[in-house]
């Protein structure tokens, strides 16, 4: 039995999700797919195929209408709830990327909309962010000072930043400090934080 983790991270959420959805497409199809001979290719995959060199939407009108009628009903029904699935999961979707710090542009080109769009949902989905600022009393020995909560749009790392600019006091620079932030719900163990931003008295160190 395999004991590797899953993969937590947005891409990996969303691959997940792709991966069951088209697991019960190939369920749902078996019994379509024995109805045509090994080497034809299905409308399904005919369809991606010139989807892909379809660049104007004059030509995916028309790739639409000529190879529509070659998709099966449950082809095009397991299509559609796929499609509704990851269109429903996209917020989500957004916004743990942007927390894991994913940019914009960035998460616009992979999923195929525009920046602005991804802009409209991240103002509208602000994640709970909690942190933690630590002092420094040894060698790789940190104690808590101060913690709290806020409502971010930027990434952890830019909130993690942002707090560690705003609370590093002369005391805490002397010593060294870090800020941890996580998502709420996730905070607790330093090595789980979405991101750490540390002063050591003379520079700023992420990671």
């Amino acid at each position: 039995m395999s004991n590797e983790q899953p993969d937590e991270t947005p891409a990996g959420r969303l691959r997940t999700q792709l991966l069951a959805a088209f697991d019960q497409f190939e369920k749902e199809c078996e019994a379509e797919r024995r109805q045509y001979a090994a080497a034809e290719s299905s409308g399904l995959a005919r369809l991606a195929e010139e989807y892909a060199r379809a660049t104007t939407a004059t030509a995916r009108a028309a790739l639409a209408e000529r190879v529509g009628p070659s998709l099966s009903l449950a082809e095009a029904g397991v299509i559609r709830r796929t499609a509704k699935a990851v269109e429903g999961a996209l917020p989500s979707v957004i916004v743990a990327a942007r927390v894991d710090g994913w940019t914009a542009a960035e998460i616009a080109a992979e999923l195929g909309v525009t920046a602005s769009y991804v802009h409209r949902i991240l103002r509208n989905n602000p994640w709970d962010a909690a942190w933690t600022m630590y002092r420094a009393t040894g060698e790789d020995a940190w104690e808590p000072v101060e913690s709290g909560t806020l409502c971010a749009t930027e990434s952890a790392a830019s909130v993690a930043d942002q707090i560690l600019g705003e609370r590093l006091d002369v005391p805490l620079a002397r010593s060294g400090a870090r800020v941890c932030v996580w998502r709420s719900g996730e905070e607790g163990d330093p090595d789980d934080a979405r991101f750490t931003a540390a002063y050591d008295g003379d520079t700023i160190h992420e990671h």
